[in-house]
């Protein structure tokens, strides 16, 4: 009896998990239309940059690389994509990060970091607590103080003209 349950359940399990799939998929795309229809204001099909500017500054932020046709507005398929690009990227710097912890402490030493030429030529710069290793934090500080540094560097070029 208990070898038919377990054969049950090593069927049904990978079932379910493929049926809720589509549903969770469904749930996502309501929310993003959800979204999209919130910051369209003016129901125009597209986000322009007074909108994003109000109701999304991380978007507003980026309006520029994510217009890819820089038409002055965004469509669902140009947010999506963006979102889709970012979301490579970071799965990508996550799977470099893995590869390079070949002890796999969840931290890289100045020798592991080597692999990572950008990690390695700014180690002393992320290192925040010169412990000589870099963890998720550390590296994660050190982009976000990138960005911020970048954005103002880019606001002072605009108020300066």
């Amino acid at each position: 009896m208990s070898k038919w349950i377990a054969g049950v359940l090593l069927v049904a399990v990978p079932c379910m998990a493929w049926s809720a799939e589509p549903t969770a998929s469904r749930n996502q795309e309501l929310r993003f239309n959800q979204m999209f229809r919130n910051l369209d204001a003016n129901n125009t099909g597209k986000i322009s940059r007074t909108e994003a500017e109000a109701k999304a500054p991380a978007i507003a932020e980026h309006f520029d690389q994510i217009d890819v046709d820089h038409d002055g507005g965004l469509t669902k398929k140009e947010i999506k994509d963006a979102f889709l690009a970012a979301d490579n990227r970071r799965r990508e710097f996550s799977r470099n990060l893995e590869a390079a912890d070949k002890d796999k402490d969840g931290k890289l030493s100045r020798d592991e970091a080597r692999g990572l030429p950008n990690m390695s030529a700014n180690f002393d710069a992320i290192d925040s607590n010169h412990d000589e290793q870099l963890v998720m934090r550390e590296i994660a500080d050190y982009v976000r103080s990138k960005a911020n540094a970048d954005s103002a560097s880019a606001a002072d070029a605009v108020a300066a003209q």
